[in-house]
């Protein structure tokens, strides 16, 4: 008991003095350490998810209040006061205003197929393949007029090649998708093959299969000109419509090889076929959007379908039974074709990123300003 007293000097002097900021604490009175919140006070974990969510759906004014309660229940919360200074920044005019401009969704309006921009790769495209329609075109006319001299030959091609160069350029200097360029394109394949078909369907020979073969060419590349100006179409939808014409001529083809009859007559009847497998895919185009990646992938369904039909049967069977190796290959084209559709229903679904905002704030405890980035992941 004789120590008693001045043990409790000496704790007494050990006490600390007053605060730098001028506050003083009672004579005798300990100063109690910050409260770290335990699992009991942190109880408002809750809120802070609440408030975060609504911080990241733009819901400021919300968050803010959510956060502050966080860190009155829970002051030593590691993330809730930076989220509250991110509020708190998003809150002021200009903040607002720059997070509109740069946060704001692209929203398409319903039913509308967005279009292609131009691109001066369309360009360069149509100037290509149409180059080398007027060195076909000034070839064919040589031919057709007798040129005797070989530099005369040479001269018509290379004027034709210019002038298809020349006009490809000039007629699109305001501009042209891809969309526009493949169906120009397509349009000179197609006339093309129009006319050579129409050399074996009307026996057609010497120059009238040359003129039949020009006037196709010509023919159809205006047709595709119209097509290009006044129903713009993507390069999926043209694409779409080529493979629908290509592939009706195909099945068309495998299954009239098992009938006998004349050239003649099968030409005529894949021309009709063709014809109007393109005209219908062009029309149901119309009503798609769809892109040129996942026509390619239907088109390669196509290939693999029709060589696994071929291949069962010759293994089933033998080389004996032709027909029946046909009418196999059609087969497995079609169910290639339907299957490769199926699967790449969901090729050009768009795909699910997290939602993000990016909006100026001030950056730290020190005031710096920045850009922050802001998502649920």
């Amino acid at each position: 008991m004789v120590l008693a007293p001045f043990i409790l000097a000496v704790l007494v002097a050990a006490q600390p003095g007053p605060s730098p900021q001028g506050g003083s604490a009672p004579p005798g009175a300990m100063s109690a350490p910050p409260l770290v919140a335990g699992e009991e006070a942190c109880a408002a974990d809750s809120d802070y998810a609440a408030g975060f969510d609504a911080l990241v759906h733009g819901q400021d004014a919300q968050a803010l209040e959510l956060l502050e309660r966080v860190m009155l229940v829970c002051p030593g919360h590691p993330y809730a006061p930076e989220l509250a200074r991110l509020a708190r920044t998003r809150l002021e005019p200009g903040a607002r205003l720059a997070q509109d401009t740069l946060a704001r969704p692209v929203v398409a309006e319903p039913g509308v197929i967005p279009k292609e921009p131009p691109s001066q790769g369309a360009r360069a495209s149509l100037t290509v393949v149409q180059t080398l329609h007027g060195i076909t075109q000034g070839a064919m006319l040589c031919s057709i007029s007798n040129c005797q001299d070989g530099r005369a030959f040479v001269a018509v091609s290379l004027l034709g090649g210019g002038a298809g160069a020349a006009i490809s350029m000039l007629a699109t200097r305001g501009g042209l998708t891809q969309g526009q360029a493949a169906a120009i394109n397509s349009g000179t394949l197609w006339g093309f093959g129009y006319g050579l078909a129409s050399g074996s369907s009307f026996d057609l020979d010497g120059d009238s299969s040359t003129g039949a073969v020009m006037a196709g060419a010509l023919g159809f590349t205006g047709l595709g000109i119209l097509v290009a100006e006044f129903a713009r179409p993507t390069a999926g939808q043209v694409s779409l419509t080529n493979s629908g014409g290509l592939w009706a001529g195909v099945v068309a083809g495998l299954l009239l090889a098992t009938q006998s009859g004349e050239t003649r007559d099968f030409v005529a009847l894949e021309q009709g076929v063709v014809g109007a497998g393109l005209v219908t895919f062009a029309l149901v185009s119309r009503n798609l959007d769809i892109s040129q990646g996942r026509v390619l992938l239907i088109d390669a369904g196509g290939i693999l379908g029709g060589l696994v039909g071929l291949s069962a049967l010759f293994l089933a069977l033998d080389n004996d039974h032709g027909d029946a190796l046909l009418v196999g290959t059609a087969a497995g084209v079609v169910a290639g074709l339907g299957t490769a559709t199926l699967l790449t229903r969901d090729f050009d679904a768009p795909d699910d990123v997290p939602a993000v905002s990016i909006f100026p704030a001030a950056m730290g405890r020190h005031g710096g300003m920045g850009l922050a980035v802001l998502g649920q992941f």
